[in-house]
């Protein structure tokens, strides 16, 4: 991590080190943060910096204070993190009794934090102490149905003491008022959330705590009670408590948690069965989950060879593959998996060599695959971001259209583009995603003058609920992604005139 800690307003960046860090202190382990490959397949698509971290990081950019010591802070995390992202902290207010400081992504702030002191004694150097084992070394996987009001979680915890000493040495965390106990506290929090209420698929939202005066350094005994689980958002809220080792009161107060949705099983909604597309072969572009998944499924269904393409998620696309074989659904089509990235154009030529080889033939290219999307505000400090976003977009699109539109103007082929209703109705903090989408739209529609042979199809659903928006705020407002893939396989299957695009955006 990168920054002047004295600055009013400083620049830093969280490294991948910065995480196994702030893990290894902690005992956070949640692979939200830590795993790339678990990460992927959520909405965010990278791995999330740890919110505590972000505030200590904060904290450590407060002017020194040596004879002060920590009664109450008020933390919310308005927006993930990601490490290599360049955000600014800036202090907004500092007294002698409080201070306030905000981190921003360009103009978008994505943690607040408010905090009070008291004169006190000074902290103290954080010292070696027994660290006990944590409870979990693995995440807990909670459902909603377990986060009963009334229900909790006790226990005991301390920190990785050596580790704790290195982040408050790492991120300038001494003489800022806060003890050592104090930052184990937080780091229990993180360990609370991430690990164990609710666990593995948690988003941390807010916290607040208030200490009693500073005690030794020690194992703290915690309590945390369900207070409310909100079933719009499935935001979990925690009334919490810890003790020192005698019994005496520590801190007390109230997290709160997104409990992220869990992954729709890829049958929920079978589609028809039939002989329509019999002999036909389709080609997918990013078929191994959400809407690509339920396109690929409803294709099979109605006979269609269908080549599933995906980059990285090989577990999903193997599953798709069985739940569609003979000890699946026993469908009259077929899946192919074909691995590689759709807009690389050596890939491309090669999937096209056998496909022909194959199958002798290629009937319809469906261009679903689309880069994680994550908000982003239209300034400087995300010029790169946005350009990178759409750049990937648009060659996950451009190149499978270069390739494979001669092939398909030889079978009265179909080309199925997926857009967004976002194009017509832009939301704040999308601009990557509308441009995208935009210019996706305007190549559709040149290439279906260039290629006359070719009917087009560019599909614009509503939010779904995929990975794509698998978000607290998103996906129980989302559209499920059967719908809008049983319209896109019923176009595929009817007749239709060539050298026209259609726009599909109902699906009711």
């Amino acid at each position: 991590m990168s920054g002047d800690p004295h600055s009013p307003k400083a620049t830093l960046r969280f490294s991948d080190d910065d995480l196994a860090c702030f893990s290894a202190a902690s005992h956070d382990r949640n692979p939200l943060h830590l795993s790339a490959e678990y990460a992927r397949k959520t909405a965010y698509g990278r791995p999330v910096v740890f919110g505590i971290l972000g505030a200590l990081v904060c904290l450590g950019h407060l002017t020194a204070r040596p004879d002060d010591e920590l009664t109450s802070l008020v933390l919310e995390f308005l927006s993930p993190i990601f490490p290599g992202v360049a955000y600014r902290i800036e202090i907004r207010q500092q007294t002698e009794e409080s201070a306030s400081v905000r981190l921003y992504d360009g103009q978008r702030a994505v943690l607040r934090l408010n905090v009070c002191f008291r004169p006190g004694s000074g902290t103290r150097p954080a010292q070696d102490h027994e660290t006990v084992a944590p409870a979990h070394t693995e995440a807990l996987d909670r459902r909603a149905a377990d986060l009963v009001p009334g229900s909790g979680v006790s226990g005991c915890y301390t920190p990785d003491w050596h580790q704790l000493a290195d982040l408050i040495a790492r991120w300038d965390l001494a003489d800022k008022g806060l003890s050592p106990m104090q930052v184990a506290a937080l780091l229990w929090a993180s360990y609370l959330i991430g690990m164990e209420l609710p666990g593995r698929r948690a988003l941390f939202a807010r916290l607040a705590l208030e200490w009693e005066p500073q005690s030794e350094a020690g194992p703290l005994s915690y309590r945390a009670v369900v207070r409310t689980l909100d079933p719009r958002f499935n935001l979990l809220r925690l009334d919490v408590a810890l003790d020192t080792p005698t019994g005496a009161p520590t801190a007390k107060g109230e997290l709160r948690a997104f409990v992220l949705p869990e992954a729709r099983g890829l049958l929920d909604a079978p589609f028809e069965r039939s002989e329509r597309l019999a002999g036909r072969v389709a080609l997918v572009i990013g078929a191994s989950r959400g809407l690509g998944a339920r396109l690929a499924q409803a294709l099979a269904l109605q006979g269609c060879t269908v080549v599933a393409n995906f980059q990285r998620s090989a577990a999903e696309a193997e599953q798709l593959q069985r739940q569609l074989g003979p000890e699946g659904t026993d469908a009259p089509g077929k899946v192919v998996l074909l691995q590689g990235d759709g807009g690389d154009a050596a890939w491309c030529a090669a999937a096209r060599q056998r496909v022909l080889a194959d199958y002798g033939r290629l009937d319809m290219l469906i261009c679903n695959a689309s880069p994680a999307l994550v908000p982003l505000w239209l300034d400087p400090g995300a010029l790169e971001r946005i350009h990178d976003y759409v750049a990937r977009s648009l060659a996950l699109v451009s190149t499978p259209l270069a390739v494979f539109l001669e092939t398909l103007s030889e079978h009265d082929g179909r080309v199925v583009v997926l857009s967004s209703a976002a194009v017509t109705s832009p939301p704040a903090a999308w601009p990557h995603y509308v441009a995208a989408k935009s210019a996706i739209e305007g190549l559709a529609a040149v290439a279906a003058r260039e290629y006359p042979m070719v009917h087009f199809l560019v599909a614009r659903p509503p939010r779904l609920q995929t990975d794509l928006t698998s978000t607290p705020t998103e996906y129980q407002a989302a559209l499920p992604p059967e719908p809008v893939a049983a319209r896109i396989a019923a176009w595929l299957a009817s007749p239709g005139s060539a050298g026209q695009i259609e726009i599909l955006q109902s699906f009711t």
